[in-house]
């Protein structure tokens, strides 16, 4: 996803590193850290529809940009909520970005991201990124292969999950020039912590990514 926007012609060399960092911090090298006790969710296909909250909501995206969430469910309940907020998060981030003119005060934002932490502010400045350089998105992100560990004391968990964004484009918004044809990396894996908020509910507080820890079977 878009790494950050040089200037308003966005250079080559510039853009193809955009779509990288996914709303978090950017590892650039390989890293041999793994998540203790992970374990895998069920293997089940997810459309990009809401998940198994009932009182989550329905966060439309415009018929040009597709998320597809695969093997997006556990038989455990609280490490499906980890999940369903993961993956709001990611439709969430897309309805902001998606808007014209881009928005990072979507009023989706806040319900899956704890201000105040590392993941707001990346996130905020992501989006403001977009807004800069008069840039969407288009084309079909696919998440899959997600990890989940809730902590003993049930108000934190990780999840981890590789991103396939080959079939997405970067383009100006006005022009429709494509600015960046697909992720150089091809595969990204992103590790994110949540925490739950005063209300019970699952907040993203700090997301990275790591090139070269995915392939097209999964995690590394």
């Amino acid at each position: 996803m878009v790494r950050q926007f040089r200037s308003a012609t966005l250079a080559a060399v510039a853009a193809a590193a955009l779509l990288v960092s996914a709303c978090g911090g950017d590892d650039s090298g390989s890293s041999d850290d793994k998540i203790e006790g992970a374990e895998k969710s069920s293997p089940a296909a997810s459309p990009s529809a809401p998940g198994g909250d009932a009182d989550a909501p329905e966060i439309k995206l415009p018929q040009s940009v597709e998320l597809v969430f695969e093997d997006w469910e556990s038989e455990d309940p609280e490490e499906q909520a980890v999940l369903d907020s993961g993956a709001q998060r990611q439709r969430a981030t897309y309805e902001a970005i998606t808007q014209d003119p881009p928005n990072p005060n979507s009023e989706y934002i806040p319900l899956y991201n704890m201000k105040g932490t590392g993941a707001w502010t990346s996130l905020q400045d992501w989006i403001g990124e977009f807004k800069d350089a008069n840039a969407t998105v288009e084309g079909t992100f696919r998440f899959f292969d997600p990890e989940v560990k809730v902590a003993g004391n049930g108000f934190t968990a990780t999840l981890r999950f590789c991103s396939d964004e080959r079939d997405v484009d970067q383009k100006n918004r006005e022009t429709g020039k494509v600015l960046t044809q697909s992720d150089p990396y091809e595969y990204v894996e992103y590790r994110t912590t949540l925490q739950k908020n005063d209300e019970g509910a699952w907040q993203t507080a700090d997301v990275t990514n790591h090139r070269d820890e995915c392939n097209a079977s999964g995690l590394s």
